[in-house]
């Protein structure tokens, strides 16, 4: 089982992991020249041999690609992972599921603020920490049921693109985006138990405490580009079926 760099893994993990954050923060970005071995051996406290392992790393799984006698870069498109080491088995499913789902879906008391985005939503967006993103929050109902909290956080420059119309005739963000020419292609989500906090359980209508799913995930473009770091809380009457083959069928 995967486990998070620490003081018990090699250090060359350690250095491709720090180096991993820059680019899914952002600091380090799509195409960008990385520091010359000598400099971020230096920088970072290690030898050259440790850094080179380090870039291996990282070019291996998608992350820097390297060009003789220029230098190593930035993948212009970094892959994506599974959200976390705790993420779990990675199930896959179809979106125009969810598409026909959200049919009877619409959101009530949206409100929308801007924020600076932490590191986490940094990294779900692949934009510097602290940088300014667009917030939208809802209660979430189906079928004229309250069933949960929605929380999505959208780049600016795709936030700019939701004019007051397209927000006020889509039922989701999800349906917002798709009206304002970015579709969600592609998502990936984990899901876990929580507890609902006296906000969400007084505008859900539940009791505070009371057990909840929190669904987590990131929402990608067809260029593979992320266009939403989104939380739903489930708080009631949402049941979720999974339909899983396996991947390679024989003909």
């Amino acid at each position: 089982m995967a486990r998070p760099p620490g003081p018990d893994r090699p250090l060359y993990t350690r250095i491709a992991a720090s180096l991993k954050s820059r680019i899914l923060a952002g600091s380090l970005a799509p195409g960008q020249r990385l520091p010359g071995e000598e400099h971020l051996a230096r920088t970072m406290g290690v030898s050259r041999s440790t850094v080179r392992q380090a870039i291996a790393v990282l070019r291996e799984t998608g992350y820097v690609t390297s060009q003789r006698g220029s230098g190593t870069y930035v993948a212009a498109q970094p892959p994506i992972e599974p959200l976390s080491p705790r993420s779990g088995p990675v199930y896959t499913g179809f979106l125009d599921d969810l598409d026909d789902e959200a049919t009877e879906v619409d959101e009530r008391g949206r409100t929308q603020d801007r924020i600076p985005a932490d590191l986490a939503i940094a990294s779900d967006l692949r934009i510097p920490v602290g940088t300014e993103v667009v917030r939208y929050r809802a209660v979430r109902a189906r079928a004229g049921i309250v069933y949960g909290y929605a929380t999505d956080i959208v780049p600016l420059t795709v936030a700019a693109m939701i004019t007051p119309d397209i927000l006020e005739g889509s039922p989701t963000i999800v349906d917002a985006l798709a009206n304002a020419g970015h579709q969600v292609a592609e998502s990936l989500q984990r899901v876990e138990p929580t507890l609902v906090d006296e906000a969400t359980a007084r505008l859900c209508g539940v009791r505070p405490g009371s057990a909840a799913l929190a669904l987590t995930g990131v929402a990608y473009d067809d260029d593979r580009r992320p266009i939403d770091s989104y939380t739903l809380t489930i708080v009631q009457g949402y049941p979720i079926g999974l339909h899983l083959t396996r991947a390679n069928q024989p003909d």
